[in-house]
Parts: structure tokens; C-alpha cells; sequence
């Protein structure tokens, strides 16, 4: 997360001119994410999680990991506490495949509240599903900005670097299940050569 890196450096601080505080700048970051990112369908899983790239060979295009993470390295460079959260999306209160409900958010840190949660890529997400322009996702806006549709499992919290044993290399972020055969790292993202499957249950 390169909340040191020039660019994102400049961002944060014309982002936040004249707001004080940590709730007015985080929102000002908030706001921003979602009015200079948009939801690409054609990006595999949840995205990479990398910001520069998101923010520049992307055009400001990616899924939940890549909108999440330039909303956290934002805050960071702003001076802001954040960091990304990784689950899977239950969708509905039921027992089932949750295969494809992995699922990236963002939280912050308020001196006096904790840590908040923030969503600006299901805003996106919601935008696209709704066909909706930026003036009327609004509604979307406020809900994600510290709403929380209840049915998401917590895997793991600023899981970045993650080094595994025997791995050639860290790993980004970790959420997706992970394998190694004969000293090569499977590509989660391809399911042709590497499936698995997630189920819940609900408890009685």
C-alpha cells in the first residue's frame, strides 16, 4: 500500500483541503473513491489490490479488493488509520455454496468511536447492478458509508504480505484459499486448474 507515494500523497492532501478532523477527511476520501473509481466486470475474483495500478493502467476500474485498497492507502496518506478487510458475502441467511462471495471492504479508525467500516466498491457495485448514475446513487452512498448489510463473514484484516511456507513469494493479500504443487503457487483466479469450494451452514 504505497500511502507514501508521491501521487497518492498530492490526492490525499487535495482531497482533504479544509476539512479537519478525522470523520470530515476519511469521508472526503470516501467520497472520492467512489466518484473516481468504477466497478470492471471484466476484472478476474476480487481484483488485484494494487492502487497505482488501479488508480492508473485501470483508469480507476477493478472490483472490491482494488476500489477498497485506494480508499485505505487514501486514508493512510491523509494521516487516517485504515486498513482492508477480507470475508465472503453470505448474500441471504441460508445454508449454501458461497464460492463466489468473497468479498473486500475498508475500515477506518475514529478516535472516540473504532474502527468503521466503509464500502465504496459495493457503492460501484450497486451503481452497475442498478444502472445508475452518481447523482442518484445517493442512497447507496450513505448506506456504505458505515452500513453493513449483516450477512458477511470475517476472514481475516490487513492480511497484506502474507508469507506462507514454502511459498516462492508473499502474497498480496490473503483471502482466497492457497496451494502449492512442485514448488509453484496456484493461480486462485483460475478455475480451470485450481477449484475449491466454500460452504456455510447456518447455526441452529
Amino acid at each position: 500500500m504505497p500511502a507514501d507515494a508521491p501521487e497518492m500523497k498530492a490526492i490525499a492532501e487535495k482531497v482533504t483541503q479544509g476539512k479537519t478532523g478525522t470523520l470530515e477527511k476519511a469521508k472526503a476520501v470516501y467520497d472520492w473513491v467512489v466518484e473516481n473509481t468504477f466497478r470492471d466486470p471484466a476484472v478476474k475474483g476480487c481484483g488485484l489490490g494494487q492502487p497505482l495500478r488501479t488508480l492508473n493502467q485501470c483508469q480507476g476500474g477493478g472490483k472490491c479488493a482494488d476500489l477498497s485498497t485506494v480508499f485505505v492507502t487514501l486514508a493512510r496518506a491523509a494521516g487516517i488509520p485504515a486498513r482492508d478487510v477480507y470475508g465472503l458475502r453470505l448474500a441471504t441467511p441460508k445454508n449454501g455454496d458461497v464460492t463466489s462471495g468473497f468479498h473486500c471492504w475498508a475500515e477506518f479508525y475514529l478516535p472516540g468511536t473504532g474502527w468503521v467500516m466503509v464500502d465504496p466498491a459495493d457503492v460501484r457495485k450497486m451503481m452497475l447492478v442498478h444502472k445508475l448514475e452518481l447523482k442518484d446513487a445517493g442512497d447507496w452512498r450513505k448506506f456504505f458509508w458505515g452500513g453493513d448489510d449483516l450477512f458477511r463473514l470475517l476472514l481475516e484484516k490487513n492480511a497484506r504480505g502474507a508469507e506462507l511456507i514454502g511459498a516462492p513469494e508473499k502474497i498480496n493479500y490473503f483471502m482466497y484459499p492457497a496451494a502449492q504443487v512442485d514448488g509453484k503457487m496456484l493461480n486462485y483466479f483460475d478455475p480451470a486448474n485450481f477449484s475449491y469450494k466454500v460452504e456455510f451452514e447456518l447455526d441452529k
